[in-house]
């Protein structure tokens, strides 16, 4: 007998985006803009982004902002190709608290969280359909392409399960963390509210302790725009 796959819908799956931060060491570039906006060859990096979800037909999109949150309110309400919603962090909260603060908002069981500032052309649909197959809590995308000094290093067992995730260590046959995110939305039942905290320093090595967390590989490199150095680099390799 042939167990059905539950059937995964694109378009009924939330994803988050994560842009809040302070964006300290992207200030050397501009510091009146949100990192999430800063220009691609004239085009907010943001943009690039949401055309990725949007065109793969995911239609509810949860900013989660802070510093400057403002401007992208402003930018994405012009925006009418889905359905966005602003979660505005009152203080810093750190990727792990912006989470939860966002949780109120997310309605389907699993979700996709990206980081605002980087960017990999992966197909969501097959990460997710992973994630489903394995009966994973948490999926994390990772690449064997990037620097994982860098990133963290991340390593699998045979059966694609992760069992160590040093962030900022090295370690041979390791991946780096791409930043793409799949996630049970019960895993956020047990965070607390209104903490400061990370989900790389905090939440996933906690949670490697008591839930299921598998590594989806990939060859695809990832972007990221958080520093001067990474953003001109990524301005020169978007001209080509």
């Amino acid at each position: 007998v042939r167990i059905k796959m539950p059937k995964i819908s694109v378009g009924e799956t939330d994803v988050l985006i994560l842009c809040g931060g302070l964006g300290t060491r992207f200030r050397q570039v501009q510091d009146d803009i949100p990192k999430a906006l800063a220009p691609i060859q004239g085009t907010p990096f943001i943009d690039l982004l949401l055309k990725d979800l949007v065109d793969q037909g995911f239609r509810r999109i949860i900013l989660a902002t802070g510093h400057l949150s403002s401007q992208l309110e402003q930018y994405v309400q012009r925006r009418r190709d889905a359905e966005y919603i602003i979660s505005c962090e009152p203080k810093p909260m750190g990727t792990g608290g912006a989470i939860k603060l966002a949780e109120q908002h997310i309605r389907s069981d699993i979700f996709l969280i990206l980081n605002g500032d980087s960017r990999i052309l992966l197909g969501y649909k097959d990460m997710m359909n992973f994630h489903l197959h394995l009966k994973s809590d948490f999926t994390i995308c990772l690449s064997n392409i990037n620097d994982k000094s860098d990133f963290g290093s991340v390593c699998l067992n045979d059966k694609k399960r992760i069992i160590s995730f040093n962030e900022k260590k090295i370690i041979n046959n390791s991946f780096a963390n791409a930043g793409v995110y799949c996630v049970n939305k019960k895993l956020l039942n047990n965070i607390e509210k209104k903490k400061y905290f990370s989900i790389e320093n905090y939440l996933i090595p906690n949670w490697l302790k008591t839930y299921k967390i598998f590594g989806y590989e990939t060859n695809l490199k990832f972007y990221d725009i958080g520093t001067k150095d990474r953003y001109i680099s990524y301005i020169n390799m978007y001209k080509k």
